[in-house]
């Protein structure tokens, strides 16, 4: 449905990676392409492009803001309100959409980025045991609830061995998760979408280091790099704006 309204997408971004709004930059060109929406604009928490002066620059009655997060916690109920709510007006309506990681395509996503590794190596899925790593937090550990809830998802399929879920800021840890793993043919997705530290260099680095450890004679660990750049992104990304305005 093509509306003559505004999306504004929301990513965390860093202060010290200048591309870590790469893959949220490329869906909204692929969103932007389909019409759909009178503007697009993607602003970031942190670094550029800035999330308010980016809102300024909109044009539309209605903007929808669509939080490019895998969890629904403090930042995409209260940082995100709050940030972004001083500039409704009378004429200014901001609908407020679920952060794309609470679409139940967010399963289907990771089976089929699985499955397409699958094919591209000759591996039988039920061979490959698969290791979802997120973000996690120090300081609350413990919610993570969308990932836990896609990775029984993704269990229930049954189509591949056992589904484990690791932490890179709290316990279960990847290290641990990935050593305990040793004699298993290991597929690690990053639960990220965010192309900072975490997503480019401290899982890439925990992988090649269980790597180093497994040596030649152990089976492989597969990395299958974050989520955040896939394909599929921008369709869940639109389906959020419907789900919000269904509600």
């Amino acid at each position: 449905m093509i509306t003559r309204d505004a999306l504004l997408l929301i990513g965390h971004g860093s202060t010290i990676l200048p591309d870590a709004a790469r893959p949220l930059l490329a869906h909204a060109e692929v969103i932007r392409a389909s019409g759909r929406f009178a503007e697009v604009a993607v602003g970031m928490l942190l670094g550029e492009p800035n999330v308010a002066a980016v809102f300024a620059t909109l044009t539309a009655p209605v903007v929808h803001v669509v939080p490019f997060f895998l969890e629904d916690g403090y930042i995409t109920r209260i940082a995100i309100p709050d940030l972004i709510l001083p500039f409704a007006s009378a004429s200014r309506v901001i609908r407020f959409c679920p952060p794309v990681g609470l679409h139940a395509g967010i399963a289907t996503l990771l089976e089929a980025r699985l499955l397409r590794h699958c094919e591209m190596f000759g591996i039988v899925p039920k061979s490959l045991s698969v290791l979802l790593v997120g973000h996690g937090s120090a300081k609350g550990p413990g919610r993570a609830r969308a990932l836990r809830r896609n990775a029984a998802a993704l269990e229930a399929g049954g189509r591949f061995g056992w589904i484990r879920v690791a932490y890179l800021e709290e316990a279960p840890f990847a290290a641990e998760a990935l050593a305990s793993a040793r004699g298993h043919v290991v597929a690690v997705v990053g639960y990220l979408v965010n192309e900072g530290r975490h997503a480019i260099k401290d899982l890439p680095w925990l992988i090649a280091e269980e790597r180093a450890q497994r040596g030649t004679h152990w089976p492989p660990v597969h990395d299958l790099g974050p989520i955040g750049a896939d394909e599929a992104m921008p369709r869940l990304i639109m389906d959020q704006v419907t789900a919000a305005r269904s509600a």
